[in-house]
Order: structure tokens, then sequence, then C-alpha cells
């Protein structure tokens, strides 16, 4: 659709300007597609490291059924659950360099909130070409672990995706933008 192809312009145009950005629309209008066309887009440009999204628990099988749908050349990897490190192939202990190996051969890394609180000691180490949180209203409060957490992530860009980007008051957008910015 029209209103997609501008939005995913818009997210190229931030990436190239180095700027993060808030895409912000109403459930079910395509903020899932266009960032899965975004990626794909990157990794034309020869972007080796691989992207994180983000995401609650109950979105997890929907970004892997629209990325095999509608990105099927993206190597996608579920890396959240109690078996996500033997999955990976590396143990918890593993340093920064052996995790950014494991991680190398996928251009997209699916994991939940919960997960990034557990394991930001060892995500913080790894620069990711893009950082995404999905329903990015879950750092709401600045103050909460995921949003702290998510304040450590590195990447080349960060964006934020949400139907509610303001719940409540003019705070929750402000961590919003102190994770893009």
């Amino acid at each position: 659709r029209a209103y997609q192809r501008e939005g995913l312009g818009w997210l190229a145009f931030l990436g190239e300007i180095g700027f993060g950005g808030c895409l912000a629309d109403d459930m079910g209008l395509g903020k899932t597609v266009q960032v899965l066309a975004h990626l794909l887009a990157r990794r034309k440009h020869a972007q080796q490291r691989p992207a994180l999204i983000v995401v609650p628990r109950s979105l997890l099988f929907n970004w892997q059924r629209e990325a095999a749908r509608f990105a099927p050349k993206l190597r996608v990897l579920d890396f959240a659950g109690p078996q996500r490190w033997k999955e990976l192939g590396v143990g918890e202990d593993a340093s920064a360099s052996e995790l950014a190996a494991a991680f190398a051969p996928h251009d997209l890394v699916l994991t939940t909130y919960g997960t990034l609180r557990r394991d930001i000691a060892k995500l913080c180490e790894l620069r990711f070409d893009v950082a995404v949180l999905d329903e990015a209203q879950a750092i709401k409060n600045a103050e909460s672990q995921s949003a702290k957490a998510a304040r450590l992530l590195v990447a080349d860009q960060r964006l934020a995706l949400s139907g509610t980007p303001i719940e409540n008051h003019l705070d929750e957008l402000w961590s919003l933008f102190e994770f893009l910015n």
C-alpha cells in the first residue's frame, strides 16, 4: 500500500542519517511488514550484523510467521525460552565474540522483553544492525527494568513500533525517545 511504501522510505531515510524512529500506527496496518521490508533493503547494502527484534512473548510467533511469509530470505533466529542458549550452540558464559559468531549466520534475532531483561549483560556487548522494540509501550516507564535494558542495546539504528505510544502521560513518549536517541 502507498502509506506502507512511504513508511518504508521514511525508515530508510532515518537509517541514512543515523536517526532512530517511532512507527506509531493502528494495529493491523503493517508495521511489521514495513520493518521486514526495511531489514531486507538494509541486507542489500551488505550489512553484516543481525537485527534484534524485541517483542512481547505473545507476538513471537506472529513475527516468525510474517518473516516467513513476507521476507523468506531473512534467516530468523528465535532467541527466547529456556533452551535458547543450547539451541544457539553456546553456553550462557559465552564471550562476546563467541556470541557474535553464533548470531552471525542469522539476519534477524527475535527475543522477548523478558529475555532481554535476563540476558542484557550479554546482549549489550554486541552491536546489532537495527534494534527494534515492538509494542514499545512496554518501556513506557523509564525506570522499569525493560526500559533500562533496552537503552543498553547497541545498534546502528533503533526503531520503536507501537499502536499506543502514549497511554497515560507524556513521560511515556520521553521513555521511547530516550531509547531511540
